[in-house]
């Protein structure tokens, strides 16, 4: 990763799916969504549940999809199943209210 990374202070959105999952494939559309939207205020990282398991584990994520919403403090919120883009709005807005 380049410098750019340690020196950004925008909250970091990760969204845990698998290939394996139909409604993480099928919300994937909707946080690409949110990246294009939000990329100002916010990070947005997809994270194969498969290939980091370690990183579910440690943010206590169980299955899939899931969005982590975290800053250099810590986990913000999270939302866990399949959600609408009105909810992830809902969900991010008082985050990035701020910013």
């Amino acid at each position: 990763s380049d410098v750019s990374d340690m020196t950004d202070d925008r909250p970091l959105l990760l969204f845990f799916s698998s290939r394996r999952s139909g409604p993480a494939r099928r919300m994937a559309g909707l946080v690409a969504w949110v990246n294009v939207n939000e990329k100002r205020r916010l990070k947005v990282v997809e994270v194969d549940i498969d290939a980091r398991p370690d990183l579910a584990e440690g943010l206590n994520v169980t299955g899939v999809p899931a969005l982590v919403l975290v800053d250099r403090k810590g986990v913000l919120g999270r939302l866990e199943g399949r959600v609408t883009g009105r909810q992830i709005d809902r969900f991010l807005e008082p985050h990035l209210a701020a910013r």
